[in-house]
């Protein structure tokens, strides 16, 4: 079945102008997330070039024989680090020849402070698995740099202690070598070389009463050696800038969203208003000739009824019927854009009122159409019975053109969900039905399988239904044989 979508309205320029609109915002948006991009990509180049800078640099420091001029050097090129460190740029870690880390920045402080402090800290299972993942990400991210690098940048200061041995045996000489406070860190008594980390409480105790009782000491100062690793590191992502855009984008999608929202809304608004106009216009323009028409019918039957022709007497009251009927119509597009006046109704006698019209002209169809209507008890609802027996007229009306068999059935169920305190509607018929992906569309404006007609006729029911009854209509099911709506009607009680 041909499926005809007639226009209802004219084009305005509100939609032009909404596009425009909404187009020029969507180039700027993209121009603006292009710049926010390209900045970071620089950025991000940037940090890279100083990483560079520094690796060279660590790279050149052991060569420089002016040892002043090397812990200078040492020393900016660290507080650069730490600094860009701290702003949270990039991190890094250093891992002597064997791959142990021996350096870490920005990994995380309890770790970094771990790492860089004394070999004798262990880290937790978690912590070891953070900074071996930290590790094999850098790995996988950029290649790695050979890098001299010193666990300790400063001069190692402390007292060199021994005793006295004949001069075949000065591979047993006692020593011990201390910090600035005295305190022994390594030591060699009876031939055994010990250290402050593997030491026990007594060795240390003996240790301290060698230092004690030996006047022989001399002040001593080491330089710690420069040790060959590798440099890994990646570069933190600027999130702030990232999301920035991110969030400008989400925060335009949602307001061109509401746009188009209230957009639909005042045009939904506009056209209503457009059609209730016309439809009051209309039913103005009509009202007066129809009155004069009624008027003029009353004679005709007064003069019928002088006269006694059967046959006049007959046409008057036909006229007289169809005339009050198209006054009733008039009534019911008078409503239209208005609230229209709720009375208590009945709905069987609404539905036995919509029977006896068309009882009447069902003959002309010149096909066998029965139109059931089954009777169940179910509370009075409030209602405006005019509109709902358009409701019921439009949805015969439809019927009638898509049973094109010689016998069709029409079926209309009223009953009563006690639950929801909703009267429920089941209004079905056995034509030919309503294609698949018309379906979505039948109760839009100018929708129409048919070559005539503008498609308002389900638009009108459905306004009836949900805009001045507060219910609701849908399309349960529809296939060659078989259509089936639902409407659901608030009642009195609820």
């Amino acid at each position: 079945m041909t499926r005809w979508k007639r226009s209802i309205t004219s084009t305005y320029p509100t939609g032009r102008l909404m596009l425009i609109y909404f187009g020029v915002g969507v180039c700027i948006l993209a121009l603006v997330f292009a710049y926010y991009t390209r900045q970071i990509s620089q950025l991000n180049t940037d940090i890279e070039a100083q990483i560079e800078i520094f690796v060279t640099l660590a790279a050149e420091l052991p060569s420089i024989e002016d040892r002043a001029l090397q812990q200078r050097l040492l020393t900016v090129m660290r507080q650069e680090l730490y600094a860009e460190n701290r702003s949270r740029k990039f991190s890094f870690i250093i891992t002597d020849a064997d791959g142990k880390e021996v350096i870490s920045q920005g990994i995380n402080t309890e770790i970094d402070e771990k790492v860089n402090g004394s070999d004798t800290v262990s880290l937790t299972i978690d912590e070891k698995q953070l900074l071996n993942t930290t590790l094999e990400r850098m790995k996988s991210k950029n290649q790695r740099r050979k890098i001299p690098f010193l666990k300790e940048d400063r001069l190692i200061t402390g007292y060199f202690y021994h005793g006295d041995v004949a001069p075949s045996e000065m591979e047993q000489l006692p020593f011990a070598i201390t910090d600035t406070d005295k305190t022994p860190q390594k030591w060699q008594m009876w031939n055994d070389f010990i250290t402050a980390e593997n030491a026990t409480p007594e060795q240390k105790e003996r240790a301290q009463i060698f230092v004690q009782n030996t006047p022989t000491f001399k002040r001593i100062e080491t330089t710690p050696d420069w040790q060959q690793g590798y440099f890994y590191y990646e570069i933190k992502s600027f999130y702030g800038l990232l999301i920035t855009p991110i969030v400008l984008s989400t925060v335009l999608s949602l307001f061109a969203f509401g746009s188009i929202l209230v957009y639909r809304r005042i045009k939904s608004y506009e056209h209503a208003a457009i059609w209730g106009g016309l439809a009051k216009e209309t039913a103005h323009q009509l009202g007066t000739p129809i009155s004069a028409l009624l008027a003029w019918s009353e004679m005709l039957d007064e003069r019928s009824k002088e006269t006694g022709d059967q046959e006049l007497i007959e046409l008057s009251t036909n006229m007289q019927s169809d005339l009050e009927r198209l006054q009733k119509t008039t009534t019911r597009f008078g409503m239209i854009g208005t609230e229209p006046t709720k009375t208590t109704v009945d709905l069987q006698e609404v539905l036995a009122d919509v029977l006896t019209y068309f009882e009447k002209r069902l003959p002309q169809v010149s096909r066998n159409i029965d139109i059931n209507i089954k009777q169940h008890d179910v509370p009075v609802i409030s209602a405006n019975a005019l509109l709902l027996q358009w409701v019921f007229e439009n949805l015969i009306r439809n019927s009638l053109d898509a049973i094109q068999k010689k016998a069709g059935h029409i079926e209309i169920e009223p009953l009563y969900d006690e639950r929801q305190k909703q009267v429920i509607i089941r209004y079905a018929d056995n034509g030919s039905g309503i294609p698949s992906e018309n379906q979505r569309f039948i109760f839009e404006p100018g929708m129409t399988t048919k070559t005539h007609g503008w498609g308002l006729g389900l638009t009108i029911v459905q306004r009836i239904i949900r805009e001045y009854h507060h219910g609701s209509i849908r399309l349960v099911e529809s296939k060659p044989g078989r259509t089936t709506f639902e409407i659901r009607l608030p009642t009195s009680l609820s």
